[in-house]
């Protein structure tokens, strides 16, 4: 397992060499939080795909990550709310439960987005929809950034009355 892990940790070395932008933005993310280990539960509210982009397989590529939040002035998490997902090609829409951190993710098998895509989040019997299509970005936090001003409305949350965020 250490071997592993050293082999991993060599070769995302390289990877970084070769390309600086997105070794920069990976370094940027900084370490795991104490006492949480790396699946699922890991990271809320950063942008997953800077590591989820399949590189090497493992972590594993998603097409879109992201985490909820209950509200826009504290870090708690969503557990719970549903992500609708609606491609721009008419397919069908997809859904995602988040889990106890208010992470959700969809693998390249589960989801292939087709941008621009809608997004609605219901959570509690709140409903909530993203006031612009998604164009380009399948990780929630390339965008959504706190704290909210000129360039970001802040991390993804369930506004009150279901008033899009």
């Amino acid at each position: 397992m250490r071997l592993a892990l050293a082999l991993v940790v060599g070769l995302a070395g390289v990877v970084n060499a070769c390309d600086p932008v997105h070794g920069n933005a990976v370094d940027a993310l900084g370490p795991e939080v104490n006492g949480v280990n790396q699946g699922p539960l890991h990271r809320s509210g950063q942008p997953c795909l800077e590591c989820h982009d399949g590189t090497f397989g493992n972590p594993p590529r998603f097409t879109v990550a992201g985490t909820i939040f209950e509200n826009a002035d504290s870090l708690t998490p969503a557990a719970g709310a549903a992500v609708t997902l609606r491609s721009s090609d008419g397919s069908p829409a997809f859904t995602k439960v988040t889990n106890s951190a208010g992470n959700f993710y969809l693998s390249a098998g589960e989801y292939q987005p087709v941008y621009p895509m809608l997004v609605t989040v219901t959570y509690q019997g709140t409903e909530a929809k993203m006031d612009s299509p998604i164009g380009r970005a399948g990780s929630c936090a390339t965008c959504h950034t706190d704290p909210a001003g000129t360039t970001s409305a802040g991390h993804v949350y369930i506004p009150d009355g279901g008033v899009t965020p």
